[in-house]
């Protein structure tokens, strides 16, 4: 028996994400994602209109004709989503929170996976993995995973991508398609172990950020803590000179990262607390479906 609370919340998250589920069951989802592998069936004689690429020269050579390899797609993704639940990722400054606006995320893309009958698993992590569930599928295990990323309260605040990248890197050994989820707010991001993962999964990096992170009134003196240290200092949000250097520091800080991403081959969707996920989504795999149709 579920306890109602996660039944109602499973709820609103389906109402939410149900046209952008249907969607991606409908058409996109399998074509957007290059993490599917593939499996060798055989060989063939070529025949007009193959790929050129697919010719096994080895085999032709042998023969004296030409022959091609013939692969099958594996009929199933494999999906995980690693989400980070740092001191940061609680900060909201309208009614949600990053946190809450990454577990709809994840939420949602675990019932895509589901509805295609994928196989996912979550990785819940701080300076360390706090919580890890291992790819499965049926709706059950989606139900078990949607909790945790409702209810799970993570022991430590600081942050570690390292933890989450080489949990990945030696758990995962089909090629899956791998959702990083952060605000990325810990410095310098590791970008060796990044690109690693990268070219061994199909990795996306969710970004997560607040609107206050972006602009800030003048509320005159405000007492700022940091989330991770618990360090606190008084801000003067009159002082429009100041604010104005924060935020653009902080605006050429996520260029930054966002140049880096873009530097590794890592697709980036960026994500506001409190504002919908399905739009960011959407965008996310149509200029990937684009890519693919035109590489």
């Amino acid at each position: 028996m579920l306890p109602k609370d996660l039944l109602r919340e499973v709820r609103k998250i389906e109402i939410r994400t149900r046209g952008l589920v249907d969607s991606m069951y409908a058409g996109g989802y399998r074509s957007v994602f290059k993490g599917r592998g593939i499996e060798f069936s055989g060989i063939r004689e070529y025949s007009r209109g193959d790929e050129y690429r697919s010719i096994d020269w080895k085999v032709s050579a042998r023969s004296g004709e030409l022959h091609v390899r013939e692969h099958i797609e594996e009929r199933e993704l494999q999906v995980m989503i690693c989400l980070d639940l740092s001191g940061s990722m609680c900060f909201g400054s309208g009614s949600r929170e990053k946190r809450e606006t990454a577990v709809e995320f994840g939420a949602a893309m675990a019932m895509a996976a589901a509805r295609n009958n994928d196989r996912v698993g979550i990785c819940l992590f701080t300076d360390r993995v706090e919580k890890k569930v291992p790819p499965a599928k049926g709706r059950t295990h989606i139900l078990r995973l949607i909790r945790d990323l409702l209810y799970f309260v993570p022991v430590e605040k600081h942050t570690d991508l390292r933890s989450a990248i080489e949990f990945v890197r030696h758990t995962l050994k089909q090629k899956s398609v791998v959702f990083l989820v952060s605000d990325f707010v810990e410095g310098e991001i590791p970008e060796k172990e990044l690109k690693t993962l990268a070219a061994r999964h199909d990795l996306i990096a969710v970004l997560m950020s607040d609107p206050r992170e972006e602009e800030i009134p003048d509320v005159g003196l405000i007492e700022l803590e940091d989330p991770e240290t618990g360090c606190e200092t008084i801000f003067d949000t009159g002082d429009r000179a100041l604010v104005a250097r924060l935020l653009n520091r902080a605006q050429k800080r996520r260029d930054h990262l966002l140049a880096r991403l873009r530097r590794l081959g890592i697709d980036t969707l960026q994500l506001t607390a409190g504002k919908p996920v399905v739009p960011a989504i959407c965008r996310l795999f149509s200029e990937r479906e684009q890519r693919l149709a035109h590489p």
